[in-house]
């Protein structure tokens, strides 16, 4: 047998149709939307992260001193690698610089570059800097991690035999994350 289900009461339904208006009218008025989050910041975010895999050799890791990510370039990333700026990793805060052509590399510890001047290539060779980009091309042409946006998604290739040779290590956590390594020659 079934009971019939009782009626709520007038007093009863008043909360529910309030919290139904105050619903349709979050709904229409909605509060402002967010803004979408652009490559570039997403390319930056995914730049900290890698600075998290990578160690460089002991005297440019010093506690307390910064981190220097440096610029080089059409700038077109530069504000959102600003972002970083005041963060640490492992004791290191991120310094962003944007350099000008002639000025030292030296104290960079990561060179963001969208293209790689001539004689520059011969230059970052002696150095212990890792060289990100986001321009396909320059993978070939000494990034050691390139960035990519492929299917909507942020992924990475690196050349791990160039990062060796500038004295960086590579966690194999971030090589197992990358979509190409490049390693000991192998072809891509």
């Amino acid at each position: 047998m079934r009971w019939p289900t009782p009626t709520p009461s007038r007093s009863r339904r008043w909360p529910r149709r309030l919290g139904c208006a105050l619903l349709a009218w979050l709904a229409l008025a909605g509060p402002a939307r967010a803004q979408p989050v652009g490559a570039e910041v997403l390319k930056a975010e995914v730049v900290y992260r890698l600075l998290m895999f990578v160690s460089w050799p002991t005297e440019r890791e010093q506690p307390g001193r910064g981190l220097q990510l440096c610029t080089l370039g059409e700038g077109r990333m530069d504000g959102a690698l600003q972002g970083l700026a005041g963060r640490s990793i492992r004791q290191l805060t991120v310094e962003v610089r944007r350099l000008g052509r002639g000025d030292p590399l030296a104290s960079c510890h990561l060179l963001y570059l969208p293209a790689l001047p001539a004689g520059l290539r011969a230059q970052l060779a002696e150095l212990p800097v890792l060289v990100v980009s986001d321009v396909a091309a320059m993978f070939d042409q000494g990034a050691m991690i390139n960035l990519q946006v492929e299917d909507g998604r942020i992924v990475f290739d690196v050349d791990l035999d160039a990062a060796r040779r500038a004295g960086l290590a590579v966690s194999a956590k971030l090589l197992r994350l990358a979509r190409y390594v490049r390693h000991q020659g192998a072809a891509p």
